[in-house]
């Protein structure tokens, strides 16, 4: 939704999502969910390295300078909107353990829009998404998602679909 829209949308008394800062997109848009009890980023920064920040002019799969490692964001308070944007789905999902949070099987999983669920793979790991308690989670989230939502797993420079038992690339038409 446009910036126009929002504001026209507010001023009529309707809720309506926050346009996002990446062009083009509008993941997590919406009214932000709740993070489950007992979850945090902590010293996780996957976010930081595979998803790109319009505002630092930070390409995906490239680490953020402002990471501190082991430690997170050195400008945490002051992140730009798109960082202030992004809702982890580690953080969301009270049936991710602690296997699945980005730092420890280096796949980050999130939401974009309301049709499609994204998981990330950090190129520094690009089998990662092979191991099989991540297959098995992106299998779980095909089923429980198909037909109305696609699951899209990106490695840098590839892109496939999950299905309930298949894992097709995203180049075969």
């Amino acid at each position: 939704m446009g910036e126009a829209k929002r504001r026209r949308a507010e001023r009529a008394g309707r809720l309506a999502p926050v346009s996002s800062e990446f062009f083009g997109e509008d993941w997590n848009a919406a009214a932000k969910p709740a993070v489950v009890a007992g979850k945090t980023c902590g010293s996780c920064t996957k976010c930081c390295t595979v998803m790109g920040i319009p505002e630092l002019k930070k390409r995906a799969w490239e680490p953020c300078p402002h990471i501190a490692a082991g430690v997170g964001c050195k400008i945490y308070a002051e992140r730009p909107g798109s960082c202030r944007q992004f809702i982890c789905g580690w953080l969301l999902d009270p049936y991710m353990g602690p296997d699945l949070k980005p730092e420890n099987c280096h796949v980050v999983f999130y939401q974009r829009g309301d049709q499609h669920i994204v998981a990330t793979c950090d190129a520094d790991f690009p089998d990662a998404w092979r191991k099989p308690n991540v297959i098995e989670f992106l299998h779980r989230l095909a089923i429980a998602n198909a037909p109305r939502r696609k699951v899209i797993l990106m490695e840098k420079g590839r892109t496939w679909f999950i299905t309930e038992n298949a894992i097709v690339p995203a180049d075969t038409g």
